[in-house]
């Protein structure tokens, strides 16, 4: 059994207090007079921990199966299944019941049809898109195998260069594709609808840099913690890189919030390259850390608790705002900021009970995590 990375844990740790700051946003929007600073943060400067999932997806599949690795594909599928599938498919139809209950007749899932609809496209809550990429992952998985034994075989570099470029004009291409959902025929419009939700391409490149930190896991982590230098000139350059063109479409182009969000998403130029530089930050500052002092611990303790506080934090975000609503609570940037704290501790108290009923019920652990 491979001893487990902490540099990796605690990766996700961090890339846990990003999704919520992403979904915390929305709250953002909800000020009467937006604090535009508050909203990079939460919505433009939280975006590197999707991607940041997936090099640490990546760094767990190629530490298990690396390039060469004889592969049974029918046990890895029906073992990833399980662990990503099954509690998918659960959290997924509690979303659809809870929705449905407090907003009647929002989701059209009572036919096989339109639950398949849901399930297929991840569209039974805002988060859940995640776990059907990671699925796509999973099964193309060999492919992957594949592609990184084709890579060192010409050189990891040149691998690497060829593979940045084509994600970059890949991202760039299905990200201005010149055409509408309308302009295809039916059958494909969803297809095209939903692209950013079921297609691994788009995230194939931070894969790939999780299995290089995988195979080439020692020389990666000592590389990036004795450059710590300059690793964080990147990472502070791709800040001001991101920033600084956030600032210049919102004060001199006018851009509205949400139009900055979608002009600066992840996938975008700045986005990407913010994303390299913040996985490559975070793995020299926790690849560095000797001793543990009250930060590692907590960045620790809400690692371990990550799984179910993802699932669970849209439930406890969505009440958050229906008391708000229902007691008059106007959003200001104090209140989104407490909102935020507020929503990390429900949902790790929610993650620590859900843990401990587990122990007592098989089936609940196997339906919220996957694990026998």
């Amino acid at each position: 059994m491979t001893e487990r990375n902490r540099t990796i844990d605690k990766l996700r740790g961090i890339c846990m207090l990003g999704v919520l700051g992403i979904h915390t946003g929305s709250l953002a929007l909800m000020c009467a007079s937006p604090n535009p600073h508050l909203y990079m943060l939460l919505e433009i400067l939280s975006r590197y921990s999707v991607p940041a999932f997936f090099f640490i997806s990546g760094y767990g599949l190629f530490c298990h199966y690396k390039p060469g690795t004889e592969l049974n594909y029918r046990e890895f599928i029906k073992k990833r299944f399980q662990s990503s599938g099954v509690p998918y498919l659960s959290w997924s139809l509690f979303y659809m019941v809870y929705f449905t209950t407090v907003v009647p007749g929002c989701i059209p899932w009572f036919s096989p049809l339109g639950l398949l609809h849901i399930l297929f496209w991840g569209l039974a809550c805002y988060h859940l898109y995640f776990m059907i990429i990671l699925l796509w992952f999973y099964a193309f998985f060999p492919l992957f195998q594949k592609l990184m034994a084709f890579m060192q075989r010409i050189g990891l570099k040149t691998g690497f260069a060829l593979l940045f470029i084509l994600q970059m004009l890949f991202n760039y291409w299905t990200m201005h594709p010149g055409i509408t959902a309308q302009q295809l025929p039916f059958v494909l419009q969803d297809f095209f609808t939903y692209r950013l939700n079921y297609l691994p391409l788009h995230y194939l490149f931070i894969f790939m840099l999780g299995g290089l930190a995988a195979i080439k896991e020692k020389e990666f982590f000592r590389t990036v913690t004795a450059n710590f230098k300059t690793v964080t000139a990147l990472y502070l350059l791709s800040v001001a890189f991101i920033g600084g063109s956030y600032y210049w479409y919102y004060y001199k182009h006018g851009y509205d919030l949400i139009s900055l969000t979608n002009t600066f998403q992840q996938l975008s130029p700045q986005g990407f390259f913010y994303t390299i530089a913040s996985i490559l930050f975070f793995c020299a500052v926790f690849g560095g850390q000797k001793t543990s002092n009250y930060f590692t611990k907590a960045v620790d303790f809400i690692s371990d608790n990550s799984m179910l506080v993802y699932f669970c934090h849209p439930f406890w975000l969505s009440m958050i705002d229906r008391t708000s609503h229902h007691f008059g609570i106007v959003m200001t940037t104090k209140r989104v900021i407490v909102a935020y704290i507020l929503l990390l501790i429900i949902s790790l108290i929610t993650s620590v009970i859900l843990t401990k009923l587990s122990k007592y019920s098989a089936p609940l652990r196997y339906l919220l995590t996957g694990k026998k």
